[in-house]
């Protein structure tokens, strides 16, 4: 770390723990074949993502009526042709436990048997036995924040299924994630250590690049850092709500969560809010100059690229990158993003933040629905308390959605930056196109 940072806060509680977990990870098995799979450009990995009209039925009921269609003596059926028949002819292919601590009447066996089920059928569907499910499952929440961020309908998968019913799926996922955890913290502490530890080893991230004796200028390592840390922010700030937000940050030494009814004041979201929200502005940045314009979760079954879209969100008319652009800002930039991103740092002028608008809008839109969740989530939630907080959740993502500019998106998501400096995030990402 860097003399400005020795010995400090950021130090002890964020950047040493990252950075045991990120060289206890270096060590095994799991991290080798996978940094090997990468440089030689084998099978990428592969994630699921799910989404559900929020039909609940029991497993023992799900299972009698598998057996029943598969020995119809005149019109026997597959599980998931009967399954959708049952489920108001939405489309499915796997049944998700709902599982939690306080199933304490749910035997511990039908548990284990339930998620077994589970495991199994993610493995048919990825064509091999996931290295991990916690990183499975996590994959699978942020594929589903990042569709809800672009304003993507969730029905066009399925033909069924509401924002609601998967506001609700995300909070049972996120249930499901610290079970497997926890379960992880056994059979391969080091994959939890390295879930539990992301959200502080980007925080210290952040830091380190912003840092006065940190040398920026033609560094590989500051290029490497900060493409590192915009690929990840997502992923980070999910799990820092999902593994910090009952922890009082400011007393590291406590180990127990000081409430176990409410988020903790003191949780890192609220501490660091800030530096993660800068981080998806940079993530922001770098997705646009690749040229990514969705979730990358998109399916050609549903239609034009309009009927994909939330009925609520708000289509902008937006001119990007300088094009046209209003005369109090800086023009004549043609190409696109990804062949030639625009340095708007180098020009005499900043240009207004309008003329990102709809690069910025889904890494806000998606700021606004985890601090929203950070202001809810705890591991043990009554079944009201989360319909309470999904109901808050969809306003939430709805409020975003129906904005109709980047000014008014920004005042819905209680961002307090000035544009100036909104700007020079994003610029960061902008410049990270390969």
């Amino acid at each position: 770390i860097f003399p400005d940072l020795l010995g400090t806060d950021l130090d002890e509680e964020y950047f040493l723990p990252a950075k045991e977990a990120a060289n206890a990870l270096r060590n095994t098995s799991y991290a080798s074949t996978s940094f090997a799979s990468v440089a030689q450009s084998r099978r990428p990995s592969h994630f699921v993502t799910t989404v559900t009209a929020g039909n609940a039925i029991h497993c023992s009921c799900h299972a009698t009526a598998r057996t029943a269609d598969r020995n119809h003596p005149k019109a026997p059926k597959s599980e998931w042709e009967g399954a959708s028949l049952r489920n108001n002819r939405v489309a499915c292919n796997a049944i998700m436990p709902l599982v939690s601590s306080r199933s304490s009447k749910v035997p511990l066996m039908a548990v284990e048997v339930a998620l077994t089920d589970y495991q199994t059928i993610i493995s048919n569907m990825l064509g091999a036995r996931p290295k991990s499910m916690l990183w499975s499952v996590l994959h699978d929440m942020r594929l589903l924040l990042l569709r809800m961020a672009y304003g993507e309908a969730l029905n066009t998968d399925c033909a069924g299924g509401s924002l609601s019913s998967n506001a609700m799926l995300l909070f049972h996922e996120m249930f499901m994630a610290d079970m497997f955890a926890r379960d992880a913290e056994h059979d391969s502490p080091e994959t939890a250590k390295h879930a539990r530890s992301l959200s502080g080893g980007l925080v210290a991230a952040y830091e380190i690049l912003d840092a006065d004796d940190f040398d920026r200028a033609g560094s590989s390592t500051a290029a490497s850092m900060l493409r590192s840390l915009a690929d990840g922010a997502p992923m980070a700030a999910l799990c820092c709500i999902l593994f910090h937000n009952e922890k009082d940050d400011n007393n590291t030494d406590s180990g127990n969560p000081v409430s176990s009814s409410s988020p903790n004041p003191q949780r890192r979201w609220v501490l660091q809010k800030e530096k993660f929200l800068c981080s998806l502005i940079i993530c922001a940045g770098r997705r646009h100059a690749l040229g990514v314009e969705d979730s990358g979760c998109l399916t050609p079954r549903g239609g034009t690229k309009a009927r994909l879209r939330s009925s609520s969100f708000s289509e902008w008319d937006m001119v990007e990158d300088g094009n046209d652009a209003p005369e109090t800002s800086v023009s004549g930039t043609t190409s696109s993003a990804k062949r030639n991103p625009p340095s708007i740092l180098g020009n005499r002028g900043l240009p207004q933040i309008d003329e990102y608008a709809s690069a910025l809008r889904p890494m806000i839109t998606l700021y606004a629905i985890l601090d929203q969740l950070s202001a809810g989530f705890i591991v043990e939630m009554a079944d009201e308390k989360i319909e309470e907080c999904v109901s808050q959740l969809v306003k939430t993502v709805e409020a975003c959605q129906r904005c109709k500019t980047i000014h008014e998106l920004l005042q819905k998501a209680n961002i307090g930056l000035d544009q100036e400096r909104i700007i020079e995030e994003l610029q960061k990402g902008l410049m990270l196109s390969d």
